[in-house]
Formats: structure tokens, C-alpha cells, sequence
């Protein structure tokens, strides 16, 4: 797979949390055994400066979503809740 390297003008440009292939889990009111888990797909930053990602889930359907980072838990987060 080729490497791609995005540079940001933009003062206010953080880099983002996760990246493409990143294992994430949806944050949700459930407990977190049950959160469901996917993988980065795409980055989209908005006009506020907030990150974006494309996830699709592990469902056999492949259901995707795009949920702001603040809905996201990182792989080490939902493995320790498990």
C-alpha cells in the first residue's frame, strides 16, 4: 500500500486521532462489550477544525457511518473495557 502524507496550512489544523485502518469503536449508552467496532475508512476535517472519520463496521452487511472523533474510543480503550 502506498504511503500518503497530507501537510495543513491551516493554523488551527490538529492532526487527526485516528488514522485510515484504525481499529475504533462507536461510543454508546450501552456498556461497552457491546459497542460496535470498525475500521477507518476516510477523514473528512469540517469547518470548525473537528475531525471526521468513516467507519465501517464489522457487520456482515458492512454498515458505515461518519461519526465526529468525540464518538469514537480508540482500539486500547475497548479492549481494557472488555
Amino acid at each position: 500500500m502506498d504511503i500518503i502524507t497530507i501537510k495543513f496550512a491551516h493554523f488551527c489544523a490538529q492532526a487527526p486521532k485516528y488514522t485510515f485502518n484504525s481499529r475504533v469503536a462507536m461510543k454508546s449508552n450501552c456498556e461497552p462489550s457491546k459497542w460496535a467496532i470498525g475500521r477507518v475508512t476516510g477523514l473528512r476535517l469540517d469547518d470548525d477544525n473537528i475531525w471526521n472519520y468513516t467507519i465501517v463496521f464489522d457487520y456482515p452487511l458492512g454498515y458505515c457511518d461518519e461519526l465526529p472523533e468525540s464518538e469514537l474510543a480508540g482500539e486500547e480503550e475497548f479492549l481494557c473495557l472488555n
